[in-house]
């Protein structure tokens, strides 16, 4: 073959590769982490992963389940006082001395705000009556949800060679935690003061989370930190009407690192709102009121996150009971709406009744009755 033919066609395979092979890896999105994940908040769909369930130390993110297990278990308003042969489990602390005593509520800004490592064993002594216990209670919580990564052995993150998860279970932890409205009044919180016995001024614990200042549409949620673990940070954001939930771990620039994460998320999908807060969802037959009917609403947008330029359209199933029973109360769910996307994954909303009922009986109208008859003879 002529060299000058070898030459062309070597030059045209150089030309092929470099102009009409995709650049995948060249364009790839890449987290600078040990492991790295990014979900819907909604539907808990997975956006993005890298090395999820690799188990590692996850300092003091911990706290973030913690407080889910503190939450549903225990009253803000509760009192817990210090036990007197407390032992301070030392870093990060708010002082804490045996016999003071405290609400949940402000041990609750404590560990999460300022990551006191004291306040997260106090609370778990107020809720299980002991560190042990609470230890329990949280390898029980995670197993029950179905998270396979995670081995506790405190409740505030502190290294210890049986204590680890992975991101792929912080991020469901964290999603199962901001269901909850007082998580994420806290967690959004910058400043908090609460009692410093026996000082003349109160303590005053700041939010050590920068994500929230740096980063446009950032609603939480916790940082950690020790040498073994690294840089850990779980966060989200929320950007018209979509929430999204990161985890990066062992992270080197934690911050800059999540906000590419979150950019990817926001940059590639959209929300598609199905039906808005207040949209009467379906009508349910009420027993022993005086409406024989109410309405099923939603109390907050009901919105599927899809790909970005997604054409596809989701549909609406409604679970309703046929009858209800009063009383009724508007703070409480009576069915649920659910939406799924084109990968199957689930987005789930309460309805609630419109109005409250109060139960309407033959001797509550005769009640009623003499009361305002009582009540004119009386003008």
């Amino acid at each position: 073959m002529n060299r000058y033919i070898k030459k062309y066609i070597i030059g045209i395979v150089l030309f092929l590769c470099f102009f009409l092979i995709p650049a995948t890896h060249a364009d790839a999105f890449w987290v600078d982490a040990s492991s790295a994940i990014l979900i819907d908040a909604n539907s808990g769909k997975i956006l993005y992963q890298q090395n999820p369930h690799a188990k590692l130390p996850p300092a003091s993110t911990t706290k973030i389940l913690t407080a889910l297990i503190a939450l549903e278990k225990g009253d803000l308003s509760q009192k817990i006082t210090v036990p007197a042969d407390f032992v301070d489990a030392g870093e990060a602390s708010i002082w804490l001395e045996p016999g003071e005593t405290h609400t949940l509520e402000d041990l609750m800004y404590a560990m999460l705000l300022r990551s006191a490592n004291d306040a997260a064993q106090v609370i778990a002594i107020g809720i299980a009556g002991s560190e042990d216990k609470f230890v329990e209670m949280m390898n029980t919580k995670t197993t029950n949800m179905g998270l396979k990564d995670s081995s506790w052995a405190n409740p505030h993150g502190l290294n210890n060679e049986n204590h680890y998860t992975s991101a792929y279970d912080l991020a469901y932890i964290a999603r199962a935690a901001t269901k909850i409205p007082t998580f994420n009044t806290i967690i959004k919180t910058q400043k908090k003061q609460m009692p410093w016995q026996d000082n003349p001024y109160n303590r005053v614990v700041y939010n050590r989370n920068q994500y929230l200042t740096l980063y446009d549409g950032a609603d939480g949620i916790k940082t950690g930190y020790t040498k073994e673990a690294g840089s850990c940070l779980v966060a989200s954001a929320t950007r018209n009407g979509m929430r999204l939930i990161g985890v990066v771990m062992h992270c080197n620039g934690m911050y800059k690192q999540m906000a590419a994460m979150m950019d990817y998320g926001f940059k590639n999908y959209d929300p598609y709102k199905v039906a808005s807060a207040g949209d009467v969802m379906g009508t349910v037959t009420v027993k022993g009121g005086k409406q024989k009917t109410v309405d099923a609403v939603l109390k907050t947008d009901l919105a599927v996150t899809l790909p970005a330029g997604s054409t596809f359209k989701p549909t609406a199933t409604i679970d309703l009971p046929e009858k209800l029973e009063t009383p009724l109360s508007v703070d409480k769910p009576i069915g649920t709406v659910t939406c799924l996307d084109a990968d199957g994954n689930k987005t789930t909303a309460n309805l609630y009744p419109a109005t409250n009922l109060e139960r309407y009986t033959f001797f509550g109208v005769i009640s009623q009755a003499f009361s305002r008859i009582f009540n004119v003879l009386l003008v």
